[in-house]
């Protein structure tokens, strides 16, 4: 969010407004405040704005009454009006009367009440019909922030223009506006039906919408959207705004990660068949059979050897898929240590089964 915008008040306007109902006969939103931030008293389009009745809104936190991602921005702009006795400005999100929120450059100083003398603050809205494009300034930054984009769509127009935030998205949208025709062109057509649902959307914020969008460098791109209604100023336009995802990296990565585990399963199941099979075999030719045909697929090897020892030598067999040299052995005597190595290699260990044949000094 911006900064909030301070006014000093100049040397004739030090002295603070006196507190009247004039303040509330504004047909813009308009509220007194406590200089805690309570509602003492408001005007019914404050309320409207709201999304409440007066009575409903009297006594209670002015920040608890909109969105909880205003609070810390209700709290900076009143505090300012009420200890630094100067004027604030600041773009806040209210609840609006119906689906859509309203945005509103508010305006908070400080005042005192001609009756009792209490201190409070008057905040009321500001007419930004000059310059709607400054009330979607903090939506850009936090777009920005959040590594999402942002657009709006003209259902009169049927176009799209870009309003910014993330980089990496802006590249997607060469030019600053385009026609519907030209988005639906790009989208894959089976989520051309889930596009045209989501700029028809009546609901305030629109369930998340994936795409494959194609840009200009015929690559395909997943894209998840959300379309926000939201009104700029009391009484403004209500355009249709877009918040966009780029999601395809982080689907790839979704996609190795399932293959990974799919692959680790497979590698699992046939590990379990090997041992079964060499478990359950009883001669020697049921036990050449399982290791010569399961061996090497099941731990990924190339070739698989069997040896057993007859009478002090090797008696090698093979599936024709180790190397020469090891098949050599074949009627070898037994002079030194004879190892087999099986590796069972998975992602977070390696283990290693060591069989001794046998030892002659």
């Amino acid at each position: 969010m911006k900064d909030d915008e301070v006014i000093s008040l100049d040397d004739e306007g030090e002295r603070q407004m006196d507190a009247s109902d004039e303040l509330l006969q504004m047909a813009t939103p308009s509220a007194l405040l406590t200089l805690a931030g309570a509602i003492r008293s408001l005007n019914a389009a404050m309320a409207r704005t709201l999304g409440r009745s007066v009575e409903q809104c009297v006594g209670r936190g002015f920040g608890d009454l909109l969105p909880a991602s205003q609070l810390t921005a209700v709290k900076s702009l009143v505090a300012h009006a009420a200890t630094t006795k100067t004027v604030a400005m600041r773009v806040l999100e209210f609840p609006g009367p119906g689906t859509a929120s309203v945005v509103c450059l508010v305006e908070a100083r400080p005042v005192n009440d001609p009756v009792g003398g209490e201190s409070l603050v008057w905040v009321h809205s500001l007419n930004a019909g000059n310059d709607l494009g400054a009330l979607l300034i903090p939506f850009r930054l936090a777009a920005k922030a959040a590594n999402l984009g942002l657009c709006t769509y003209s259902p009169q127009e049927r176009e799209l223009e870009w309003l910014g935030g993330a980089p990496a998205l802006a590249a997607l949208f060469p030019e600053a506006s385009m026609s519907l025709s030209e988005v639906v062109r790009r989208v894959h057509p089976d989520d051309r039906g889930a596009l045209r649902r989501l700029v028809r959307s009546t609901a305030a914020r629109s369930p998340w919408t994936r795409l494959r969008f194609l840009t200009e460098r015929d690559d395909w791109h997943l894209l998840v959207c959300r379309a926000r209604r939201l009104i700029l100023g009391s009484g403004g336009p209500e355009p249709v705004f877009g918040v966009i995802r780029d999601d395809t990296k982080r689907e790839a990565r979704r996609r190795r990660a399932k293959d990974a585990l799919s692959a680790e399963r497979q590698r699992a199941d046939e590990i379990a068949a090997f041992s079964s099979a060499v478990m359950t075999a009883v001669t020697e030719q049921e036990v050449q059979q399982v290791v010569l045909t399961r061996l090497a697929a099941t731990f990924g090897g190339t070739g698989a050897a069997l040896a057993f020892i007859t009478q002090g030598r090797l008696r090698v067999s093979s599936d024709a898929g180790i190397p020469i040299p090891v098949a050599a052995l074949h009627g070898l005597p037994l002079g030194v240590v004879f190892k087999c190595h099986a590796h069972i290699r998975s992602d977070a260990r390696v283990t290693a089964a060591w069989y001794d044949s046998a030892v002659l000094s």
